[in-house]
């Protein structure tokens, strides 16, 4: 009986060592700080100054997110126009809203700059696109 209470003892303690350890390493691995200017844990990384244009003039919302938008960008092949170029990401500001199937235009005057990068995952994997801002 002796060694019975023993080896429960054992399986017990070794049980909560492995629960502090994993605590431990969760905590040593992701800390309680600010991260490091153009990372961010939401999978969006921006730039520091803008960085490529984007030639596109029409955007299609294919899907809201919190964060922004995900938009197909339009591309013209012969004559016909399709909004089946590269997927971007246009970030809410708070005052524009976004809804699916949202046709977003670009004024003219106005260009289409990458700000940034947003990775998420999908069930094929994880799937990186150019967050981008209409500026001057």
């Amino acid at each position: 009986m002796n060694k019975a209470i023993v080896f429960i003892l054992g399986i017990v303690t070794g049980v909560i060592l492995t629960i502090a350890s994993l605590f431990i390493i969760v905590k040593v691995t992701r800390p309680n700080q600010e991260p490091e200017k153009g990372i961010s844990n939401d999978g969006i990384t921006l730039f520091d100054k803008p960085g490529n244009i984007i030639t596109a003039n029409k955007f299609k919302v294919m899907q809201v997110i919190p964060n922004g938008a995900l938009a197909h960008s339009e591309e013209t092949q012969y004559g016909f126009s399709e909004f089946i170029g590269p997927v971007v990401l246009f970030l809410s500001d708070g005052q524009n809203t976004y809804y699916d199937d949202q046709i977003i235009t670009v004024p003219k005057g106005m260009q289409v700059k990458q700000i940034g990068t947003y990775q998420y995952e999908t069930k094929m994997g994880y799937k990186t696109v150019p967050i981008v801002q209409i500026m001057e």
